[in-house]
């Protein structure tokens, strides 16, 4: 059976399933959520102030293990997060995820959350209070990896260790979680998760029984059914495999997020517990998160902070890596190509000009991969074999003047402006500049990477001298408009800068 086989396979068994659970008797359809087991905290909440403002659906980034492991291999960026939240008893829940690629899809992630209650009032058995004051805190740690198991299907895993401290006592138990997610087109993505394969149990006194977490199973859908548009579905089941004396909960939750020209994002959700509302803002590598949730007891708020930074050197290092190699395989079968055609007796001319269209490809496929040196040798070789080769001289003189570095430099500062590392895409687009004082396509650049930073800097005249500089140049560019378009917003609002 092949991989496209197994993934169609895999894929149908998994909705099979979602469509039993959602409409079996006592299924999704009863939506009834929490049912009172231990580690609710880790099933019925959220640790980010995104997913709360959505009615607690998986959301993505370095918290995404929350939800699902697997989700962790959309992330392609090192990033940490913070959440903090009051809860209905009166407590605090606070969560905290750091998560870092090691390759493409490859992921390692570290997280914990905690849920609890300072100072609750101490009551007896007779209902008597002024006993003085108790603590009860449910707290979490994961360790967690995703990773690819085809083109279109991951695969994660997250390993954790709970704890419980109540008054007097304290106990510990380790767990297990696993998931899938399967992307076949970036518009609709799918994933499954079972929470507790490996459950914890807690004993908190040695005379009393022991809390076991229940087996709970999780089905995502995320879609885009607009350009700025996300709609994201989560039906959860609780408690898969109860005890005679148990039963199962079940609840979906709904939410959707819309974002307004990349920076600011509004949100709403819904789940059986609540109704929510909240916004995002995105400043370059930060974005801050709030939340409102809808209750009948009243409304809670929640604010979450996550930081992203640069993409892992792993990613590079592979990509070039396999450009070396190729370009050493390359070199060998030229050698042997070389070796084959003399022993097979052809004449000097013939070995001459086979030579030369061979050292001559190699050269453009050393250009092709910004290996100028090396093709510069290949065309010195072809040149001393043939000095009335054209094109040989045209690209001796093309390396010569800088010209081809120069569209290496760009192509460098335009991969750094996307990665938002303004700084670094500066130099290069000044190095292309220097090396091609035509460039057009690098002095574009330069004017949107430094409205860019005047941006960040609070300078919106000079960031807008500078896109107009741009769109002078491109003036179809729809990055360029957009700016300009916000830019000129801010100052009818009044927002000067600092300029003037």
């Amino acid at each position: 059976m092949t991989g496209k086989r197994k993934i169609k396979k895999l894929s149908a068994m998994f909705f099979c399933v979602a469509a039993w659970l959602a409409f079996c008797p006592g299924g999704l359809s009863a939506s009834v959520i929490g049912g009172g087991y231990p580690g609710e905290y880790l099933l019925l909440y959220s640790p980010t102030a995104a997913s709360l403002s959505m009615g607690c659906v998986p959301s993505d980034g370095a918290s995404s293990v929350f939800f699902n492991p697997s989700r962790l291999s959309a992330l392609r960026s090192k990033e940490i997060t913070f959440m903090r939240s009051s809860l209905l008893s009166g407590g605090v829940y606070t969560a905290s995820f750091f998560a870092f690629p090691l390759s493409e899809r490859r992921v390692f992630s570290f997280g914990f959350v905690s849920s609890g209650v300072e100072g609750a009032e101490w009551v007896d058995d007779f209902g008597i209070g002024n006993r003085g004051t108790f603590y009860d805190r449910s707290s979490a740690y994961s360790a967690a990896y995703s990773f690819p198991a085809f083109k279109s299907l991951d695969f994660g895993a997250a390993f954790k260790i709970v704890t419980q401290e109540m008054h007097l006592y304290s106990a510990q138990g380790f767990g297990l979680d696993a998931g899938m997610r399967y992307v076949k087109r970036k518009k609709i993505v799918t994933s499954f998760s079972l929470q507790n394969i490996l459950a914890p149990s807690l004993l908190l006194r040695e005379d009393g029984d022991a809390d076991e977490f229940p087996l709970n199973a999780r089905f995502s859908l995320d879609t885009k059914p607009l350009k700025n548009l996300d709609f994201k579905i989560d039906a959860v089941y609780e408690n898969l495999t109860p005890a005679a004396d148990e039963k199962s909960c079940s609840f979906f939750a709904v939410g959707l997020e819309y974002s307004v020209k990349e920076v600011f994002r509004l949100r709403a959700g819904y789940n059986p517990s609540f109704f929510s509302t909240g916004f995002g803002v995105s400043m370059g590598m930060t974005d801050f998160d709030w939340a409102m949730q809808i209750r009948d007891e009243g409304n809670f708020f929640t604010a979450g902070i996550s930081v992203k930074w640069g993409m892992m050197p792993q990613l590079w290092q592979k990509r070039l890596m396999d450009k070396e190699k190729f370009l050493n395989d390359f070199s060998k079968n030229l050698e042997i190509e070389k070796a084959y055609a003399i022993e097979k007796g052809k004449e000097a001319d013939e070995v001459r000009d086979e030579t030369v269209k061979m050292r001559f490809l190699a050269a453009k496929r050393y250009v092709k991969n910004h290996e100028y040196g090396m093709a510069m040798d290949e065309v010195n070789i072809v040149l001393k074999l043939n000095p009335e080769h054209e094109q040989a001289s045209k690209l001796k003189k093309d390396i010569s003047s800088g010209r081809l570095k120069a569209d290496l430099h760009y192509a460098l500062a335009y991969q750094y402006y996307k990665n938002e590392n303004y700084k670094t895409a500066l130099k290069k687009a000044k190095k292309a500049m220097r090396l091609n004082r035509d460039h057009t396509a690098a002095k574009f650049l330069y004017h949107m990477i430094t409205s860019r930073i005047f941006i960040e800097a609070g300078d919106y005249y000079q960031a807008k001298e500078h896109l107009l500089s741009a769109f002078k140049m491109y003036p179809d560019d729809s990055e360029c408009l957009m700016l300009l378009n916000g830019i000129n917003d801010l100052l009818k609002a009044g927002k000067t800068g600092r300029s003037r």
